[in-house]
């Protein structure tokens, strides 16, 4: 028990300082309701299909890309962005492509596209593995607070969010 509130507490740590450093970068002024790059490049460039089918992160091609929701996703296949074209709300990243552990405390953070995982058809990414492993502990209470959270901090600044306790 108490080595699980340590370890809470960490992850609660890691996500807020993971905050800060991006609220630092960000322009106060701009509200992002998907983490995206400044040329609007969503999940750093990797294919968000090949996760769904080849089950690992692997980054797009320049040369196909596809643009939904004002986010520019790219492919590592013509067939990829085929797929993704055809559905893209089955393919993008949950909660506008910000991690998913930092939702769940009420936060917009930075992913680690090798921090993923597939839950129910839907795609998660979180800060970083170390992130990603204590998400892993209670995914579906994760994606229960992040869900409800999501519909209040999405479009608030990251610079305006405060860290909440997560109840899972």
């Amino acid at each position: 028990m108490i080595g699980s509130i340590l370890k809470n507490m960490a992850a609660f740590m890691i996500a807020a300082v993971t905050a800060t450093v991006m609220v630092g970068q960000a322009n106060a002024a701009e509200v992002r309701t998907a983490n995206v790059s400044d040329h609007k490049l969503g999940v750093k460039g990797y294919d968000v299909v090949a996760y769904f089918n080849k089950g690992v992160p692997t980054a797009g091609k320049s040369r196909f890309t596809h643009t939904y929701d004002g986010v520019e996703y790219r492919f590592s296949t013509a067939s990829n962005r085929d797929k993704f074209a055809s559905n893209p709300r089955g393919y993008a990243p949950q909660y506008g492509g910000f991690c998913s552990f930092g939702t769940s405390v009420g936060l917009k953070l930075e992913v680690d596209p090798e921090a993923f995982e597939i839950v129910d058809g839907k795609l998660y990414l979180n800060n970083s593995l170390q992130i990603h492993d204590m998400w892993l502990e209670n995914p579906k209470g994760r994606i229960k607070a992040a869900n409800s959270n999501w519909k209040r901090i999405k479009n608030v600044s990251a610079d305006k969010l405060e860290a909440i306790p997560f109840e899972g």
